[in-house]
């Protein structure tokens, strides 16, 4: 069996691309001969995926004469310079669709896949399929896919039209499920919920030291739509400020990411900015953290969740669609993880402003709960917490997946 991981954007930068790196790991292990199919910048072209042959990487390249402008991105704001989908013109559309159809087609003949795993509900699973109609494409939905419909409203059409050629179509939890086959003309038996996954041999928990402050942990972009700004305000309004120092982890490209980071030594709670770090410096960082917070106005399933409670940190999180579902009661039920209720939103996520100051009050208690509970070294069943999560591994994942070959 010979599997081709396709990704329109950069490897191991963002979610999707630590999907297609874990995937192909555990790909790796169970033997299966694989290629990957990739966007990358001309500067910087290593896919940074461990056991990948070289000649069964196949790079559509960007900042080129071809391509002359950054690699696209499904998320608006991404970790490194990106163009926006709904900023393509017609042009930069026809030469885009063409370059991936080029790579497509070498990638397809020479290497001969059986089926191909393709991330995002978007443009390149059309593509693939436009050429190889008997080819089976497997596409991972990620969320972001969803966003840009509304976002690209001129590929809408083109997508909508392309999509319904795949073969199946998975979902991180039920409730995007329901999403995807509302919004595409498929039928329900290929839309399967397959969740999420987290490395156990990178991401666990050991016995640490009290910290001398509660550690508190935001990981993903600097930016609005995640509640970085008001996570500040509301760890700010805390009664344990002074035992917090609050950490952010990751970066964003645009204007609002800087006045946040700037923002910060105007606290009174001690605010640490980190920027980005590698994963293996995440995992370590992680088991020495007390608690994990992502007030995040949209995600799809939030890796950085499973691999925060593996490694031993309580999560407060906004009450994403399908996470309850996906992780269960238990975690709640032994503190393991709050959630907050989202503000309404005006849009996909951007949230009303009358609704702004109980979303940061929200914030505020539970910090101050989470934070009580390590002050106080509450006995936290951590043993318990991972039985939670055992399904929940990459290997899960990729075995839900196998079933579809």
């Amino acid at each position: 069996m010979r599997i081709l991981h396709a990704l329109a954007q950069r490897p191991g930068k963002t979610g999707s691309g630590v999907f297609l790196q874990q995937l192909f790991k555990t790909g790796h292990e169970k033997k299966y001969e694989q290629a990957v199919l990739a966007g990358v910048p001309f500067s910087e072209q290593n896919p940074d995926i461990d056991n990948l042959d070289m000649n069964n990487f196949y790079p559509v390249l960007f900042e080129t004469n071809e391509l002359n402008f950054p690699v696209v991105g499904m998320s608006d704001v991404m970790p490194y310079s990106s163009t926006k989908y709904s900023d393509l013109d017609e042009e930069m559309f026809k030469v885009y669709e063409k370059e991936f159809k080029k790579v497509i087609k070498k990638a397809v003949d020479e290497f001969k896949p059986d089926v191909v795993i393709c991330n995002h509900i978007w443009l390149l699973c059309g593509f693939i399929k436009d050429l190889y109609p008997n080819l089976k494409v497997l596409v991972l939905c990620h969320g972001t896919d969803l966003r840009q419909l509304e976002r690209a409203v001129r590929l809408t059409p083109i997508v909508k039209n392309k999509v319904p050629s795949c073969d199946y179509f998975f979902a991180l939890n039920s409730a995007q499920a329901e999403e995807i086959f509302q919004l595409h003309d498929i039928k329900k038996e290929q839309v399967i919920t397959s969740g999420s996954g987290y490395n156990p041999d990178m991401f666990y928990p050991i016995k640490k030291e009290k910290n001398k402050k509660v550690r508190v942990v935001y990981i993903g972009k600097i930016c609005n739509y995640k509640g970085v700004p008001n996570l500040l305000n509301a760890i700010d309004k805390t009664d344990n400020y002074k035992n917090i120092e609050l950490n952010l982890v990751g970066h964003g490209n645009v204007e609002e990411s800087d006045i946040i980071i700037k923002s910060i030594k105007n606290r009174k709670t001690e605010v640490n900015y980190l920027g980005a770090i590698s994963q293996d410096k995440l995992a370590e960082f992680l088991r020495t953290t007390d608690i994990f917070i992502l007030p995040s106005f949209f995600e799809g399933l939030p890796l950085v969740v499973i691999e925060s409670l593996a490694s031993g940190a309580k999560v407060i999180c906004t009450d994403l669609p399908g996470l309850d579902d996906f992780l269960g009661e238990k975690l709640k039920s032994l503190n393991a993880i709050r959630y907050i209720k989202m503000p309404r939103l005006k849009n996909v996520d951007t949230p009303y402003e009358e609704d702004i100051e109980a979303f940061e009050n929200s914030i505020t208690k539970s910090i101050d709960e989470a934070s009580l509970e390590i002050i106080n070294e509450d006995e936290y069943k951590i043993n318990e917490v991972i039985d939670c999560l055992k399904d929940k591994t990459w290997h899960g994942l990729f075995t839900r997946l196998e079933r579809f070959f």
